[in-house]
């Protein structure tokens, strides 16, 4: 992908059809045509001057009428794809990424243990306590942050995946209408149930690399800073912009995140969308062809993954979490002196904030954030038309 990403790039859809305005007339054609063929005869009684004349004209209009058609149904077929990402694909995996987060980054021993020193001072050393304090403050910060990070990749992954998923769906068909005889094989219901399988590599398995790489750089920004210490409302955005600077670092490593380095999903997400396939297609496993296909779908999806475009809109999404967990923490500070408000205290509400960002999957404000941000929308329409220029050669 080499076209910048502007706002307007989401308009550009109009432009792309007419560019393939051949394969979208016969798209169109499912819900509406074939009356030019009425038209012709209906005029074969004029005189051969004016028929032509008003054939032309009247074949000029059905054409503009059947590409405003092929273009109110390209854009609502685009629309759809990204309902179905915010209403049901994203929010059906959420509860499993907030599962995993909290068993790899678990504060409840950590309380535990602190109220239990606090209750019984003789069961904690001083050196203890400072110790679980140190490893309370990094965990908190970890927490959210990979809550912020997780939920940003994986919005953006799935939408990837619809959306070149649905390009090729879409032009499969008319693929089919235009050329009845083609021997091109469609995507089987195999091959879309193995590539949608890949949303869940993030939180069965690439979470855990993402937890490491955040822990060491929550270590990093807060070595030496005080639990006494007060820290004002810019002061916590300013640490969450270090670590987030920490991890830009290494942009080139976000992809590992959600897609193995092999493109072969884990046993247990392998099975499950061989099973998700059994229940169309008594044959789950992958023939040649299909196999060939998942490949080109991979290799699509890292082509983007790996895109000067996706890193930009990444950010862009990153900013808003961090902007809805800053309004989150506001409340914190109302009453407040100006002084700040102590690491110590504030570790619980940090904590929380990363909860928040994955709870309640149908009513996640997060989520109708990130639905709501236009350079989203733009990022999609680039994926959504791009994605498809090999499906129209």
């Amino acid at each position: 992908m080499t076209t910048p990403l502007h706002i307007t790039c989401y308009y550009d859809l109009k432009a792309w059809a007419k560019k393939h305005r051949r394969s979208l007339l016969v798209a169109a054609g499912l819900v509406g045509g074939g009356t030019a063929v009425y038209y012709g005869f209906r005029y074969l009684g004029l005189t051969s001057q004016a028929r032509k004349e008003r054939e032309a004209a009247r074949a000029a209009l059905l054409q503009r009428e059947a590409e405003d058609r092929a273009e109110a149904q390209l854009q609502s077929h685009f629309e759809s794809i990204q309902r179905i990402s915010d209403t049901t694909t994203l929010p059906s995996v959420l509860p499993h990424l907030k599962a995993s987060l909290f068993s790899k980054v678990d504060l409840s021993g950590l309380t535990d243990k602190l109220i239990l020193g606090k209750e019984d001072p003789q069961l904690l050393s001083q050196r203890d306590k400072v110790q679980l304090w140190q490893e309370l403050k990094t965990l908190s910060f970890a927490r959210t942050v990979c809550a912020m990070s997780a939920l940003s990749l994986l919005d953006l992954f799935i939408r990837i995946q619809l959306n070149i998923l649905g390009r090729h769906v879409y032009f499969d068909t008319a693929r089919d209408l235009m050329n009845p005889g083609d021997p091109h094989v469609p995507l089987s219901m195999g091959v879309q149930h193995k590539f949608i399988a890949f949303a869940g590599y993030l939180h069965y398995k690439g979470l855990a690399t993402l937890v490491a790489d955040i822990y060491k750089a929550v270590e990093i920004v807060l070595r030496g800073k005080q639990l006494k210490e007060p820290y004002t409302l810019d002061d916590l955005r300013d640490v969450f912009m270090r670590i987030r600077a920490a991890l830009d670092s290494k942009r080139s490593a976000w992809v590992q995140y959600v897609l193995p380095p092999d493109n072969v999903l884990p046993d247990e997400l392998a099975a499950g969308s061989s099973s998700a396939a059994d229940a169309s297609n008594p044959v789950a496993d992958l023939a040649s062809h299909d196999s060939e296909v998942l490949d080109q779908l991979m290799k699509e999806t890292r082509a983007v993954l790996a895109s000067n475009e996706f890193h930009e809109v990444l950010a862009v999404c990153l900013d808003a979490m961090l902007d809805g967990v800053m309004e989150e923490l506001y409340t914190l500070y109302r009453g407040s002196s100006d002084n700040g408000i102590p690491l110590a205290k504030l570790l619980p509400p940090v904590a929380g904030a990363g909860s928040t960002l994955l709870e309640h999957p149908d009513e996640n404000r997060f989520i109708r954030i990130l639905a709501s941000l236009q350079q989203v929308h733009a990022f999609c329409a680039l994926v959504y038309t791009n994605s498809s220029e090999e499906a129209m050669a």
